[in-house]
């Protein structure tokens, strides 16, 4: 029996709706993370020929770091822990900031038309471009420093979450305006939950940027961080250090993405395709 052409149609979106299947060799996690391996042991062995380290001198200088310390007596913990702490103040500061003006730049036409243009028109200049004026507008190095962090994740944040917003179903709205529901209901179980996938992926965008602007930063003015260790070190030749901090600064970056990611998985369980 031939099939008829709304037939073909449906089967071709069935089809399409199914996950692509892996090649058979990508199907263990085993190999997926001995992938993993492989790509970073390449990274390491350019970086090795191009500054002339060892993974000796590297893990050398980790262990040194982790319990002598540098020649101010602060540990490779204290510096971390520095600046996890500032750009977990600026990453939250970013994050009430820009959700709600992106719901409403994103909702309300009057507030995209209104804010719209600063945004645009302040967006493109660099997070780093702002450490100057920064420093001279702030007394405090750590305000200074939460100010570069929180303007290098609050246009990420915003942007996804005004085209989150923006991208809801209107049927979606115009159903729950059928059966009475106010503006303020529609916001918090439709237009939220509708743009909380790219809110996700903007705090994790965001998070990113502001942790590298912060580094940036503590290289400028600190006198204790990852970015400033990374700086000192150099100024001193130790390119075991300086690798080391380095790798501890993906790390951290890492393990966050991964824990920003899981908690999407979990809040957000009724989405499909969200990776890791």
């Amino acid at each position: 029996m031939m099939s008829s052409p709304e037939q073909n149609a449906e089967n071709a979106a069935v089809e399409k709706s199914r996950p692509h299947e892996l090649p058979w060799f990508l199907e263990s996690n085993i190999i997926r993370w001995a992938l993993a391996g492989l790509i970073l042991v390449l990274l390491w062995v350019i970086i090795a020929f191009f500054s002339r380290s060892t993974i000796i001198e590297v893990l050398e200088a980790f262990i040194i770091l982790s319990t002598e310390g540098d020649s101010g007596g602060f540990v490779l913990a204290d510096h971390a822990a520095q600046s996890l702490f500032i750009v977990t103040v600026g990453f939250c500061v970013a994050v009430a900031t820009a959700v709600p003006l992106g719901i409403a730049m994103g909702r309300y036409s009057i507030a995209d038309s209104v804010f719209g243009p600063v945004v645009e028109a302040t967006r493109p200049i660099p997070p780093i471009a702002w450490i100057p004026l920064s420093l001279l507008i702030f007394t405090s190095l750590l305000s200074a420093q939460v100010f570069i962090i929180w303007i290098g994740a609050f246009f990420p944040i915003l942007i996804n979450t005004t085209t989150g917003v923006k991208r809801t179903e209107p049927v979606h709205i115009d159903v729950a305006k059928t059966f009475g529901a106010s503006e303020s209901r529609i916001l918090t179980s439709v237009v939220i939950p509708s743009a909380a996938p790219e809110m996700f992926a903007g705090m994790r965008i965001g998070f990113g940027i502001g942790w590298m602007c912060l580094v940036a930063a503590e290289m400028i003015g600190s006198n204790k961080g990852l970015g400033y260790l990374i700086w000192t070190m150099q100024q001193v030749g130790w390119t075991g250090a300086v690798i080391a901090s380095m790798l501890v600064i993906g790390l951290i970056g890492f393990l966050v993405s991964y824990v920003l990611l899981m908690v999407e998985k979990r809040l957000l369980r009724w989405r499909q395709g969200v990776a890791v």
